[in-house]
């Protein structure tokens, strides 16, 4: 009776795996880099890998894992070639416009309002909306914090938003005449 050297068997089973997976491999890696010699570089550091993993490898179900290995050797080579990518001149963005000085009198006079329509609000309900939409606490926080019940937090809330919209859309009076 003759032993089959392990050396062997192993050598035997990954040229199974390599005549059988190689052309089809390079073919994914060549439609996912768009490069032939990428896809034959890549493709042959993913045959190493699982060559050096041989003694912990089954070469016959190798395949999903040469695949995946390759994968993420063409995921980092695409991440390489995007680092160094450079644009050419033409195909560089014009500058953003600068904020023109009538935005930002019109973006400062807008703060201001909202600011004097803040401080225009009963304390309560001015306390509530703060601590809901400035410091971002829960409204059952603010409810116990101030002393009173939830749903009147989220009347508070509410009213201060609707009457700071109101201020914002140019309606101070509105503001107020509004009735608490």
């Amino acid at each position: 009776m003759s032993r089959v050297d392990p050396t062997e068997f192993e050598e035997s089973s990954f040229v199974r795996l390599f005549n059988t997976a190689v052309r089809d491999l390079r073919f994914y890696l060549r439609r996912t880099l768009r490069r032939e010699d990428d896809a034959d570089e890549i493709a042959q550091e993913a045959m190493l890998r699982i060559w050096n993993a041989r003694a912990s490898v089954d070469m016959d179900g190798a395949r999903p894992l040469l695949f995946r290995i390759a994968s993420n050797l063409a995921i980092d080579r695409l991440r390489e070639r995007q680092r160094w990518r450079f644009t050419d001149i033409d195909e560089t963005p014009e500058p953003a416009e600068t904020v023109s000085a009538e935005r930002t009198v019109a973006a400062r006079e807008e703060l201001a309002i909202v600011a004097a329509a803040i401080t225009a609000l009963p304390d309560n309900c001015r306390t509530a909306f703060v601590l809901s939409r400035i410091e971002g606490k829960k409204h059952a926080e603010i409810a116990a914090e101030m002393g009173i019940s939830k749903s009147m937090v989220e009347k508070h809330v509410a009213e201060a938003v609707f009457r700071l919209s109101l201020a914002r859309k140019g309606k101070a009076r509105a503001v107020r005449e509004h009735d608490y």
